[in-house]
């Protein structure tokens, strides 16, 4: 966690899995062990009900290295390698930045037809997407901030201005 509050000048951001339409985790087991749990499974579990309110379920896609319980209990899990991870996290935000028309970054690209999918429902739910990431490399949770960035996830679903202190 040392390298997400160093990328976030020195805080732990808030997330609300509630607010989200578009979740991609990259190595976050975040309903199991990542941060806060307990409350993360509870606002991951409001996404996922539909109602008259809620039409549509959330979409989750879980990109890690070994089965957690939240990759079991995503949409779509993908297997990586850890030695994959930080080309996962810079492939994910070339094509989010096609998509949108933004400036690519030199990166090793990670192939994978559910990047192109994921990056897809992402911008489809711009605003009210998520990407996390569980990697304590501060490039990696800073390329991760840049994503969320680009879909305009702070202020949505990611509250800098209400650090935690766990």
């Amino acid at each position: 966690v040392s390298a997400l509050r160093d990328a976030n000048g020195g805080i732990i951001p808030s997330y609300d899995f509630s607010k989200a339409k578009t979740i991609v985790s990259i190595g976050a087991d975040f309903l199991g062990t990542w941060i806060a749990p307990t409350e993360f499974a509870s606002q991951w579990a409001k996404g996922r009900k539909v109602s008259k309110v809620n039409k549509n379920m959330s979409k989750h896609y879980q990109f890690e290295t070994i089965m957690s319980v939240t990759g079991a209990n995503a949409d779509e899990r993908i297997a990586i390698k850890p030695s994959q991870e930080g080309a996962v996290v810079a492939s994910l935000y070339n094509a989010i930045a096609t998509k949108i028309g933004s400036s690519l970054i030199s990166a090793p690209k990670f192939n994978n037809d559910n990047i192109a999918k994921a990056a897809a429902d992402l911008v489809a739910s711009k605003g009210e997407s998520l990407v996390v990431s569980g990697s304590n490399d501060v490039s990696v949770q800073q390329l991760i901030n840049g994503i969320n960035g680009l879909l305009g996830s702070f202020g949505s679903t990611i509250n800098l201005g209400a650090s935690v202190n766990y």
